[in-house]
C-alpha cells in the first residue's frame, strides 16, 4: 500500500467507547485504517459535516434535505 501523508486529525474522548475524530481531509476508509493502526476497530461512524455543510441533528438515518444555495455555492 502507498503511503501517503495526509494533515493532523483531533481525537476527543467521549466515553471510554466512543469518539469524536475530526479531519480535515478524507480518503477512502481512511478513518478505519487509523483505528487499526492503533489495533482498534470502528464499529460505526458518524459524519457530522462535509465542508461548511452541517447534518441536522432531527434528520433520521436516510433522511435528507435540501441544500441552501450558500451551501450549494460551498462545494462549488
Amino acid at each position: 500500500m502507498k503511503k501517503i501523508s495526509l494533515n493532523p486529525a483531533t481525537l476527543e474522548v467521549i466515553t471510554p467507547v466512543q469518539v469524536r475524530l475530526t479531519i480535515s481531509e478524507g480518503r477512502y476508509h481512511q478513518v478505519k485504517r487509523m483505528f487499526a493502526a492503533v489495533g482498534n476497530r470502528v464499529v460505526e461512524l458518524h459524519r457530522e459535516r462535509i465542508g461548511a455543510i452541517t447534518l441536522d441533528e432531527n434528520l433520521a438515518p436516510g433522511e435528507y434535505r435540501p441544500l441552501t444555495e450558500e451551501e450549494i455555492a460551498s462545494v462549488g
